[in-house]
């Protein structure tokens, strides 16, 4: 994926990282949106990725958050079609509003939906939208 998006979009800053270290500069980026990548993460890591998060951020900059709601581990052996072995780690909208705010966010929104069966995995989903202060 990381090869592809070079070569379509050369123009384009494309690295590989993780959440728990951003090769970023201390309030280098307007916004961030993690659309289930929380969910590789266990509980103990999530509080280090918003950290960081928080660092990256400028004054006013903004996170998006998307993750299975709830408090389990799925675990999948296979995904389209290819053998893997992948933990899908669950997190209770609550502890993820308290990781933020812990991490001095203001938190913006906080909802849950639905899945939109039969199209995707019939879990609970979650959004949160969290704001760095002008004044951190």
């Amino acid at each position: 994926m990381v090869d592809l998006a070079r070569r379509l979009t050369p123009d384009l800053d494309v690295r590989v990282g993780t959440m728990l270290a951003l090769d970023a500069a201390d309030n280098a980026w307007a916004g961030i949106v993690a659309l289930y990548s929380i969910i590789h993460l266990e509980a103990t890591n999530v509080a280090v990725a918003i950290g960081e998060f928080f660092r990256v951020l400028c004054a006013d900059g903004l996170a998006l958050i998307s993750f299975h709601a709830g408090d389990e581990v799925r675990h999948v052996d296979e995904l389209l079609g290819q053998t893997v072995s992948l933990d899908f780690r669950f997190h209770r909208p609550a502890d993820m509003v308290t990781w933020l705010e812990a991490a001095g966010f203001d938190v913006v929104v906080s909802l849950e939906r639905r899945a939109y069966e039969p199209f995707e995995v019939g879990t609970q989903r979650a959004y949160v939208i969290a704001r760095k202060p002008a004044t951190a």
